[in-house]
């Protein structure tokens, strides 16, 4: 099969190759184990005490890039990686083998989450955890583009955030996969959400949130962000920073952050954030965000839990997926270039097919 691999340490467009590789086969998954790093065999560090029983073997119709498909290339991933890996995240597809946990999805279309070393960037991958079943009125694209921002932004906004009606909310990373679900999910608690993008090129970034339901939009490369958060607060500064970036400038926009407001650090986009001791000062609460960090059974209730939720947002409209452009399966290094250069909106999807 092809597959979208990576051997070396670099720019993702210079050092993903194309090859031709084995499928992934039911056969060599019901031995192995997870760890931090991805599937590793039986007694290995860091590996699971028993088989990882939570997978599926699919037939990827289509794929979304993402950040990390970045900086596992660069090794500036939080998570070691070991090489070499197929890239992708997350896809959509059939299921044609799976886990004795997920026989009854054996046919079905379903979107997943992958781990390497079986990305989604490949005619076959492995999807584990987060794996739903797809309605047949979500077309492959939007299947593609959904599962992690949707999940990760309701773990930050809602579970993690307990974003209320009535709050401020300033989202960085606006116009990102993320940040645009935590737009939606902000103003679908009754949320004012106040949208930190910067100027790319041509994609309209501003506008993207905008649709999304942003009340204001911020660009960072033109005005002081703290500036204008206190602006448009009246000085009183925002409830609530859902944070995809981080970075250097995380400790500074706590400066816009009113006291005993909430800074949800849910992404790393600009690097892990340094803390600043004075965060206590003003009875600032520092909310770590990820969804790796539970034992599976729990991490299945609250991935239950959160699709039944969008499952009404999507219905009633209030939330949507957002893939901005699809592309095809040679056009990967290309697009991967775009999303570390910040020249991309929303999701970039991929058709395997193509």
């Amino acid at each position: 099969m092809r597959a979208w691999r990576v051997h070396d340490v670099g720019e993702p467009d210079r050092v993903i190759t194309m090859e031709d590789v084995a499928p992934p086969e039911a056969g060599a998954l019901r031995g192995l184990r997870m760890s931090l790093a991805g599937w590793v065999p039986e007694g290995a560090p860091g590996a699971a005490s028993e088989p990882h029983e939570d997978w599926v073997v699919i037939d990827v119709a289509m794929a979304a890039l993402s950040l990390p498909d970045v900086t596992m290339a660069r090794g500036t991933y939080p998570v070691p990686v070991s090489r070499p890996y197929t890239s992708g995240q997350e896809g959509v597809g059939v299921v044609t083998d799976a886990a004795p946990r997920h026989r009854h999805l054996v046919g079905r279309r379903v979107a997943a989450c992958m781990i390497q070393p079986f990305g989604s960037l490949a005619d076959v991958a492995v999807g584990v955890g987060m794996i739903v079943a797809v309605s047949d009125a979500m077309p492959d694209a939007d299947a593609a583009a959904f599962l992690i921002p949707a999940h990760t932004g309701y773990h930050a906004v809602v579970r993690r955030g307990s974003v209320t009606d009535g709050e401020v909310v300033a989202v960085t990373g606006a116009a990102g996969a993320l940040g645009s679900a935590c737009i939606q999910l902000a103003r679908a608690r009754g949320a004012t959400v106040l949208a930190i993008v910067g100027t790319s090129g041509e994609v309209d970034k501003a506008e993207h949130c905008r649709e999304l339901g942003a009340d204001v939009v911020i660009d960072h490369t033109r005005e002081d962000v703290v500036g204008a958060l206190l602006r448009q607060t009246g000085g009183r500064g925002v409830d609530v920073i859902v944070d995809p970036v981080q970075g250097a400038e995380a400790g500074d926009l706590r400066r816009a952050l009113r006291v005993g407001g909430r800074h949800v650090l849910c992404g790393h986009a600009g690097g892990l954030a340094p803390i600043d001791p004075h965060f206590y000062l003003r009875n600032h609460t520092l909310v770590g965000v990820t969804l790796g960090g539970y034992p599976p059974d729990e991490m299945r209730r609250m991935h239950a839990e959160t699709q039944t939720a969008l499952d009404v947002m999507l219905t009633a409209g209030t939330y949507r997926p957002t893939p901005t452009r699809v592309v095809g399966f040679a056009d990967v290094p290309t697009a991967l270039a775009d999303i570390a250069a910040r020249r991309s909106a929303g999701r970039i999807v991929v058709d395997i097919r193509s």
